[in-house]
């Protein structure tokens, strides 16, 4: 018996549902299959994967018959050739030299620059002011890559920097999901207040690019001192073009993502006094913020649960995208060459058959439940060769940031409105969110 089910509705339907609230379809249909046709026709058919098992085997056993396609086309605009866009063989290349940036004497050293750089955000911060809460995480970790990537300090352009990812992200999420991609060439408005925006990013990298190769020496411990060092097989190093787009990757990948999950947890904490007075209890526990920056990240076992509940609720990459390269049998399925298929973390983990009361912020079950889940039924990061190389980097952060700032401050929403997912290429507040930063005594 096929595991795989038709979509109830029709594809006009479908397109302008997904078009209108693309997470409050995926969640819908999440109980209907393990696998949703979306009756797209024959040649080229798009599937919705909701089962565990069938995510594993696309993202992990039989990836190598697909490709990211689409979403890699989209973003290749802004980011050039990274390690976000690259396939197959050249990604599996990259992947080999950038991993050493992420091993865990250079976490410990980017835990440092989170502690210092929450250290200044707290400074800026002024007790009952509400802020917007989005904008001043983007610029604190926005400031953490800088420096921990690129060994550069953007304090002075953190606003035209974040406001450059703004647009860049925002134009990116509505080529993806738009019917079709108009070539980039296209003299459209939003083709070029995309390209000013990628020459604004692209000047800060390229800036220390060139800085790096005459002052070598301060820029040995970051990531971009690594790439400049790095050879390619011909024993030549890489391309400053491939420097820049590695850059570009991090810059715009490596801080939206945690900036988001942030602003989610510090909503959801607010909305959760019980989960907020476990956090602020742990924070201020004696020897807590005593010792090295990485040293006091891994004491914060219920900060860790707090970002990693705040993951499952809403998943930065909210979807993921895959095509078959050729034709391909996934447990008993056989799909033809062109298929497509739409991955989400966000309607996966609402699933009620792994998480009780999956709508509810319950960071404890990463304590209690997490060991009897289903592979892939929680992958906030992706899975299988790409993903993501940053995870353990990326949680680090979160936490720490979670950490330093929650010892200072309280943020209470301005409004009792609920806060609304808007799934750009990653997961946002609709609107953004105002807090007030509440100094504790």
């Amino acid at each position: 018996m096929s595991r795989i089910v038709d979509i109830r509705t029709s594809r006009m339907r479908n397109f302008i549902a997904f078009q209108r609230d693309p997470l409050g379809l995926l969640v819908e249909v999440l109980q209907d299959g393990d696998v949703i046709s979306l009756r797209s026709g024959e040649k080229r058919p798009s599937y919705i994967v909701n089962a565990p098992e069938f995510i594993h085997e696309i993202l992990v056993a039989k990836e190598a018959y697909f490709r990211k396609g689409r979403s890699s086309e989209v973003l290749r605009r802004t980011i050039g050739d990274g390690l976000l866009t690259s396939e197959k063989e050249e990604h599996r290349r990259q992947k080999k030299y950038l991993t050493p940036a992420f091993y865990k004497e250079r976490i410990q050293a980017y835990a440092r620059i989170v502690a210092e750089e929450s250290q200044r955000a707290i400074e800026s911060l002024q007790d009952g002011q509400p802020v917007e809460l989005h904008d001043e995480m983007m610029r604190l970790t926005l400031s953490v890559i800088a420096k921990g990537m690129f060994a550069t300090d953007v304090a002075e352009r953190k606003k035209e920097l974040a406001d450059a990812v703004d647009i860049a992200i925002r134009e990116s999420a509505r080529t993806l999901f738009f019917p079709f991609i108009v070539p980039f060439g296209v003299p459209t408005r939003g083709h070029r207040v995309h390209k000013r925006a990628i020459r604004t990013l692209e000047s800060v990298v390229r800036e220390a690019i060139t800085d790096a190769r005459k002052r070598p020496d301060r820029y040995e411990e970051s990531l971009l001192g690594l790439l400049l060092d790095t050879k390619g097989e011909d024993g030549k190093p890489i391309t400053d073009t491939e420097v820049r787009d590695q850059l570009m990757t991090m810059l715009i990948a490596g801080h939206e993502t945690t900036a988001n999950a942030l602003v989610w947890a510090w909503y959801s904490l607010d909305r959760e006094p019980d989960a907020a007075a476990k956090f602020h209890a742990e924070v201020d526990a004696p020897g807590q913020s005593e010792g090295p920056a990485f040293e006091q990240y891994r004491k914060l076992k219920y900060t860790q649960q707090i970002i990693q509940e705040t993951l499952r609720l809403y998943p930065p990459a909210w979807t993921i995208l895959r095509e078959a390269e050729r034709e391909v049998e996934v447990l008993g399925e056989t799909f033809p060459a062109g298929s497509s298929f739409l991955i989400s973390p966000y309607a996966a983990h609402r699933n009620p058959r792994v998480f009780g009361d999956p709508y509810a912020f319950r960071p404890e079950r990463f304590a209690e439940e997490s060991a009897g889940w289903p592979r892939f039924a929680y992958f906030p990061f992706g899975g299988g060769s790409r993903g993501c190389i940053g995870s353990q980097f990326a949680m680090m952060e979160a936490a720490l940031i979670l950490a330093e700032l929650g010892r200072a401050y309280r943020f209470e929403r301005t409004t009792e409105a609920a806060a609304i997912p808007e799934p750009l290429i990653s997961l946002r507040v609709k609107g953004g969110l105002r807090m007030r930063p509440c100094r504790r005594t």
